[in-house]
Parts: C-alpha cells; sequence; structure tokens
C-alpha cells in the first residue's frame, strides 16, 4: 500500500532568533518592527504577544487621517478604562504641546496594573508628523508598563536616531525576517517537507529568505520539487492560488480589496448575497490570504494578497470600480463614519452624496480643525453649481467653517450663493423656503460680527422666519471662539461700551432662543468686564456670580471660562493667593469634567495671562512665548486675544524689537472686526517697548493713542496690569496736562494693585519648595523611575498600602496627579538633590 505524504503548509515558523528579538520589546518604551510587506511581521508579532502574559491592544492603521487614528486610539484604551477613552476623544487629536500634555495626563492616570502592549500596524500609512510626534512624546515619557509596538514596512519618526542613541527606541529591520537556508529548511520541514541542503540554498537564492514568498512557491515545489526563479510574487499568487478559486470567489475578494480589513457585515454589504458568510469560512478555512481576528471580529487580508488583487481591479470597468466605491460610501455615511464616507463618495465623483454626508454629519462643528476645512474646500470647488443648489444646509455648514477660520471671501461669495440658490429651486415649499431664508439671515448674522446692531437684525428676522431653533448653529458650539474676554470679542467703538454691554443684553435673549441657548451668560460677562476694567470692583464681583450661574445652567464651557478668568483677575486686584490657585484648578477642572478639551488652549492663555502679570516668564507656556497661535485650538476670531498674550510674554522676557515688530500684525489682526481691547494693548505694548529701548518720544505718542481710545469708556485696568512698564510715562503725560484726571485714577489703582502683586509673589512664588520627608523622597524616586507599589514596597521593606499612601501624599505636596508628572517634576530638580525638598527634621 502506498503511503501517500501529507503536507501542512498552514504551518507558522519563528526561529529561536525572531522569538528573542521579539522578548526584547518590553525592555523599551517603544519598538519599531520595520520590513517590506510579506516578511511576517505581523504575524510574528501577534502569536509572540498572545504567548506572553501582556494585556494587548492591537490598532490598525487604514489611512493618513488624524480623526480616524485618534478614535482608533481612544476606542483602545476604552478597554482598558472607558473614562479614559472617553476623555481621550473628547480631547481630540493632540496636535500641539497642550494637548499633548493633557493626552499623556489622561493615560496616565490609568494606572495599567499589569504590562500592556499597544501595537499600531500597518504604521507607514499615517505618514503624518503630527502621529509620529505624539508617538515620540509617549515614549520619552515613559508611561509605566506601556509599550509601544509599530509595525510597518518603513518608519521615518523625525526623532528615530536620537531615540534609538538615549534607549527609548528599539528597531527590529527586515533581516530579522529573512530566513536563513538553515532555517528555510526548518520551515519547510515544520510543514512536511523535506529538503536537501543545495534545495535550501536554491530556495533563498529565489527568496531572499522573504517568507510569504517561501508559501507562495510551496505548491510548486511539493508538486514538482523546485522552482521558478523568474517567476514574480504576483504571478506566483495568480498561479499558485487565484486562478484555483472559482469566479464567483474572486468577484468576491474583488469587491472586498478595497479595504484594509472589513468585518462580516461589510462583507454581506458590499457582496449583496447571502452565501457571504459561507465564502468567507471558505477563505479563512483554506488559508487564502485572509486571517480573521475573533477579538475584534475582523477580517485581515494579506498586505501582498490585496495589493495583487487591486492591481486586477484597476484593470476593471470604470463604472465597476465607482459601483464598489458606492458601496463603500454608503456603508460607512449608515454607520455614522461621515468623513470615511465623503472619501468615498469623492472618488466616485458622486458629490450630491458627499453633501448628504456634510448633513447628516452633526459632529461636524463648524469649530473643526482647519484641516478639515480645507478637506470640504478641495470636494466642494469641484462640486457642480447645480448640485450645491440642491444641498442648502450643506452650504450652510460649509459657509460657518469658512468664516471660523478667516475664509471670509469665500464666506461672501458662498452666502451670496446660498441666497442665490433659495430664490431659483422651484422644489422649495413655501414653508421650506422660509425656514432656509431664516437659517440664511442667522448666517449673515456673521457677516456682521461684531456689529451688535445689525446682527441683532439678522436673529430677529431670522426669529421671524424660522419661529423654532436653527438647525445649522446650536448650543455645543464655542460661542468665544476660544477667547477668554468677551469683551475683547465686542468691544468695538470708543464711547460706546456702556452701549454694547445693553445692546448684547438686548440681543443675547433672540439669539439663545434661535440657539437652544447658545452664549448663556455672555451678556453678564461683558458687564462684569466694563465694571472690572472701570475700577469698580465690588460690581464686577456681583455681575459675574450673576454670568457664572447662567452659564453653568446654559453649560457654556467658553462663557465659563471668561468668568472664572475675571474671577482670578480680581483675586489679583485683592491679594488673594488662595483665590487665584483655586480660580486656575477650576478652570481646568471645567474643561475637563466636561470633556471640552478644545479650551485647553484658552485655559493656558488664562495662566499665560497671570504669569505675565506677575513677572513669572518661566511659567508662561512655550506656544505662547513663541507665538504659535496657529497650532492652537483658538479660532481666527480670538487670535487678537492670543496677541494680547503673547506681547505681554515678550515684554516679560525683554524681547522689545521682536515686540515691537510685531506691532504691525497685531494692529491688523484686531482692525477685522474690529476689536478696541486688541489696538489698546498693542499701544500700551509699544509705549513700553519703545521706553525700554530709550524711544521715549515714540512711547509717549504711543501712550497717548490709547488713552485716546480707551478713557473715552474709563478703562483704566489695561493701564494698571502694565503700570509696571508705563508708570514713568504715565506721569509725564499727567504731568503736560493729557488725561490727567484719568491717570491720577489708573496710578491710584496702580499703587494699591502694586502692594497686593508684590504680596502675591513674595507668599506664592517665592516660598519655596514643598517638604518631603525622607521616606516619601525614596518613593517618589523609585517611582519616578518607573517601579510599580509592589517593587517599591520590596524595595524598601514596606507593604504596598504604605506606598500608595505616601505616594498620595507626595502628589498633594507636589501639586502633581500622576507619575508622568512627578517624573517630570523630578527629572526638572534631579533625585540625587532631593535635599531641597527634605524637611531637615524629618
Amino acid at each position: 500500500m502506498t503511503t501517500v505524504k501529507r503536507y501542512n503548509t498552514k504551518k507558522l515558523y519563528f526561529p529561536e532568533r525572531i522569538t528573542a528579538a521579539l522578548g526584547e520589546i518590553f525592555d523599551y518604551p517603544l519598538a519599531a518592527v520595520e520590513a517590506p510587506m510579506g516578511y511576517g511581521k505581523t504575524t510574528a508579532v501577534r502569536e509572540y504577544l498572545n504567548k506572553s502574559t501582556a494585556h494587548v491592544l492591537w490598532q490598525m492603521v487604514y489611512d493618513n487621517s488624524l480623526s480616524n487614528f485618534w478614535q482608533a486610539f481612544s476606542n483602545l484604551f476604552s478597554q482598558v478604562d472607558t473614562d479614559c477613552g472617553q476623555k481621550l476623544l473628547f480631547l481630540g487629536f493632540p496636535a500641539d504641546s497642550v494637548s499633548l500634555q493633557e493626552a499623556l495626563r489622561i493615560i496616565a492616570k490609568t494606572e495599567l496594573s499589569v504590562r500592556t502592549v499597544l501595537v499600531i500596524d500597518d504604521y507607514h500609512l499615517v505618514e503624518t508628523t503630527e502621529i509620529d510626534r505624539f508617538i515620540e512624546f509617549l515614549a520619552l515619557n515613559r508611561i509605566t508598563n506601556l509599550h509601544i509596538v509599530l509595525i510597518a514596512r518603513f518608519i521615518g519618526l523625525q526623532s528615530r536616531e536620537e531615540l534609538l542613541l538615549k534607549g527609548y527606541l528599539y528597531h527590529i529591520a527586515q533581516e530579522t525576517f529573512e530566513l536563513t537556508p538553515q532555517e528555510i529548511a526548518g520551515y519547510y520541514k515544520t510543514c512536511g517537507i523535506g529538503l536537501k541542503g543545495s534545495e535550501a540554498d536554491e530556495l533563498y537564492a529565489v527568496t531572499r529568505g522573504w517568507i510569504s514568498a517561501l508559501y507562495l512557491l510551496m505548491p510548486e515545489f511539493i508538486a514538482t520539487g523546485g522552482c521558478a526563479p523568474e517567476s514574480c510574487i504576483y504571478k506566483l499568487i495568480e498561479q499558485a492560488v487565484y486562478t484555483s478559486l472559482s469566479v464567483e470567489m474572486q468577484e468576491f475578494l474583488l469587491t472586498l480589496c478595497i479595504f484594509d480589513s472589513f468585518t462580516f457585515e461589510q462583507a454581506v454589504h458590499m457582496w449583496g448575497k447571502d452565501n457571504a458568510g459561507e465564502l468567507l469560512a471558505e477563505l479563512t478555512g483554506k488559508n487564502i490570504f485572509i486571517k480573521y481576528d475573533a477579538r475584534t471580529r475582523t477580517y485581515y487580508p494579506h498586505s501582498i494578497f490585496a495589493g495583487f488583487l487591486r492591481e486586477i481591479l484597476v484593470c476593471k470597468a470604470l463604472h465597476h470600480r465607482h459601483d464598489l466605491y458606492q458601496k463603500a460610501a454608503h456603508w460607512h455615511l449608515k454607520n455614522g463614519e461621515y468623513s470615511v464616507a465623503r472619501r468615498y463618495f469623492y472618488e466616485c465623483g458622486d458629490f450630491d452624496n458627499i453633501l448628504v454626508a456634510l448633513e447628516a454629519d452633526k459632529a461636524a462643528d463648524y469649530t473643526s480643525a482647519a484641516r478639515d476645512t480645507e478637506l470640504l474646500k478641495s470636494y466642494l470647488e469641484e462640486c457642480p453649481k447645480e448640485i450645491k443648489a440642491r444641498h442648502h444646509y450643506a452650504m450652510l455648514n460649509y459657509a460657518l467653517h469658512l468664516f471660523v477660520h478667516n475664509e471670509m471671501t469665500l464666506f461672501s461669495e458662498l452666502c451670496s450663493e446660498f441666497i442665490g440658490n433659495l430664490h431659483t429651486d422651484e422644489s422649495l415649499d413655501a414653508r421650506a423656503r422660509e425656514s432656509l431664508s431664516g437659517e440664511a439671515e442667522l448666517l449673515l448674522s456673521f457677516t456682521a460680527y461684531n456689529d451688535l446692531k445689525r446682527m441683532s437684525a439678522h436673529y430677529r428676522a431670522a426669529w421671524e422666519l424660522l419661529g423654532r431653533s436653527s438647525s445649522v448653529c446650536y448650543n455645543g458650539t464655542n460661542w468665544t471662539f476660544g477667547s477668554y474676554s468677551v469683551l475683547y470679542l465686542y468691544y468695538r467703538e470708543s464711547g460706546k461700551l456702556e452701549e454694547t454691554v445693553r445692546d448684547l443684553r438686548q440681543s443675547l435673549p433672540c439669539y439663545a432662543r434661535l440657539t437652544n441657548g447658545h452664549g448663556s451668560g455672555a451678556e453678564y460677562v461683558l458687564e462684569a468686564e466694563r465694571y472690572f476694567n472701570t475700577g469698580d470692583f465690588v460690581n464686577a464681583e456681583i455681575v459675574l456670580h450673576k454670568a457664572l450661574y447662567h452659564a453653568r445652567a446654559g453649560m457654556q464651557t467658553g462663557i465659563i471660562i471668561c468668568a472664572l478668568f475675571l474671577q482670578i483677575r480680581l483675586a489679583i486686584v485683592q491679594g488673594d493667593s488662595s483665590g487665584i490657585a483655586a480660580g486656575l484648578q477650576q478652570l481646568r477642572t471645567d474643561i475637563t469634567g466636561g470633556r471640552r478639551h478644545l479650551f485647553l488652549h484658552t485655559v493656558e492663555l488664562c495662566e499665560g495671562y497671570l504669569y505675565a502679570l506677575l513677572q513669572q516668564a518661566d511659567k508662561i507656556p512655550h506656544w505662547i512665548t513663541e507665538g504659535r497661535v496657529n497650532d492652537s485650538c483658538l479660532l481666527f476670531p480670538a487670535f487678537g486675544a492670543f496677541n494680547m498674550v503673547y506681547g505681554r510674554a515678550l515684554l516679560v522676557r525683554g524681547e522689545y524689537l521682536k515686540l515691537i515688530g510685531s506691532a504691525e500684525y497685531f494692529f491688523d489682526t484686531a482692525a477685522i472686526f474690529p476689536n478696541l481691547l486688541g489696538h489698546i494693548y498693542t499701544y500700551i505694548y509699544l509705549a513700553a517697548a519703545n521706553k525700554r529701548i530709550c524711544k521715549e518720544a515714540e512711547a509717549l505718542s504711543n501712550l497717548r493713542s490709547a488713552l485716546d481710545i480707551a478713557m473715552a469708556d474709563k478703562l483704566y485696568m489695561p493701564f494698571v496690569e502694565n503700570c509696571d512698564y508705563i508708570k514713568p510715562l504715565l506721569k509725564k503725560l499727567a504731568e503736560s496736562g493729557f488725561c490727567r484726571e484719568d491717570i491720577g485714577k489708573i496710578l491710584a489703582l496702580c499703587a494699591s494693585r502694586q502692594k497686593t502683586v508684590a504680596r502675591i509673589v513674595r507668599n506664592y512664588y517665592f516660598r519655596g519648595a514643598p517638604k518631603l520627608t525622607r521616606r516619601e523622597q525614596e518613593i517618589a524616586c523609585l517611582a519616578a523611575k518607573g517601579m510599580n507599589n509592589r517593587e517599591i514596597g520590596e524595595r524598601l521593606f514596606i507593604s504596598e498600602n504604605t506606598v500608595k499612601t505616601q505616594l498620595k501624599s507626595v502628589f498633594e505636596k507636589l501639586g502633581i496627579s500622576s507619575r508622568v508628572l512627578l517624573k517630570q517634576r523630578l527629572d526638572s530638580t534631579n533625585c540625587n538633590k532631593l535635599s531641597e525638598f527634605h524637611s531637615p527634621g524629618d
């Protein structure tokens, strides 16, 4: 009886050399596994980690979308801690230093009790320096028990060499996955095929140890005992796999090859027949280059096989490809993945549905990132006018994007186009036309920003036409655009501030009805700011409490921040150090508790303003001192408010020439709406800078210009807060008879404030470092080095509970909330010099 030789080509094979290399990923915060497609890197990492005791978080990358990457990243961390994942999602992708620190704080606060490996597969598809920067940032901060593994065909981290040199990055290169002739023999033997030495050498010469090619050559080798060197890999796939499949299976694969991964439901939708499950079972059962991950319930085609199928798809008729894109787009549209849906609709030139996806995307807040607006611009520039004329609500959403990103020419053109469309669209009935006309009136109010009388006229007209809340402007958007001051936004005409306060009080109720309470409390913040700036601190505080009540009732985070910031400025006037600290803490609590991380930069602006006032230059956030407003979440109408902080920061850092050179830009920005407060502060800063470089005539002229604008409304505090630079100039102007009475009031307020500021700085900033006991020092240093509570306890012969209690005390004394922040604090002071924290009596 003849014995039939049995082969099992599905066997996996990992030489000890590869396993040992993978074992080192736990010694580094970041590992890069880099090799071209088909080298088995993903399978090797997956199998190794499955056999380890580590908790694995696996993220696939499908494109270079920041939002898609961040949504997947946040969802992964929801598996560890639901609240952590949700906070990361609300934060949005951290594209700047402020939000990077916040993301780090959120992740670090979720203490990982076991070794956790975050794998990001197909990382080469990200193609964005922002994600590279984020990954590098996580690695440099060495989060306890977190190891990141990047799997990619190529990895272009900007700081790659530095990370390698400093021991933060472990690199596994292509050579690790290339099988030697001896290992090729071992692989084939595992699959039931015996090789002679010369045969292993021949296979190595053809494949250079490429395991996918070895796998594809296996059937030919079994059949003929040899291999064809001239065969390309796609030809091998075609001969060994594709042609042996039924026509139906081939079509099934071509239908799904546009995805890098897919679910069962997605396959059913795309295939449109009831046998999708049977075909998937056959594919995975026969190991035809598709793996199924039971944990994520997702199918992953092999990248080489997917590339081969896409080569065939390109040769298909255009209408066939467009049908696939249509199906894919509708799948994502149905599942609320609107940006991906728009991309697929764009691939097949379906502009109608691009606009349908824009209308359906209720999360597409018009205050979203500028890059989203650029994508919309690219879609809509190509969209035929007759199609845009049918999608009125999409045009409204698009127009608001344009306004907040200062695309004013396009915004005006779109408003005209939109109104024209309303008149020519014969499909609209009377009520629909009336409603859209109401939305148009609300849209036109932005063309009158920040002229409250004209805006109010549009609000009233909108309400008369709509009689209900708007479908476009709503409560959850950013009313302040990221500004820390309502006065900055709406003070546009010298001598009419009191009238402006009345105008906002009268117009806001109508606007609030249209938007379900958007902007609630803003009128009281404006009134309180007017009182404060005129030196009436009692009435400012009274009205401020009213503002906070209404803003909190309306869940208006931006307005709450404006009110809390004014409260902090009042605390400075009153010399209340604890009030300042409580106010700063409350600012952070309100945005993180309410998950409104878009306001992180506004909070940092408030902090930067405070530190600049108190001459604490080293505490001003770097993105402010470097003038990087475009890296923030602030929207264009708030850019002038940023310049008011940036200008003061330049003063306290002694960068007088840079300040003078930047003044023209400051004036131009403040002139657009206009924002007179921006003009006042810029003139004050120019006066201070010119005084410091001995240009007193220019300084006096600048200060006169500031006073000419401000004294018509008795706005004293901009001068009082900058008296440390302009006091001699004010005295000289008063002596000349210019604004003598008003300057007298400014100097009186300044004298009182100068004493309180000195006391705050003395008591709050120079009171010495917090005192740690010797035991707290030891525990803090070990925790900063990455040890967990158990390891610290074993090292110091104390219980884990003792470690936990002592660490809590350390955190409270140092004013921090995580081990990551502890490491940063101790890095800056050095554990070897902790005697400065130590109380000698302990």
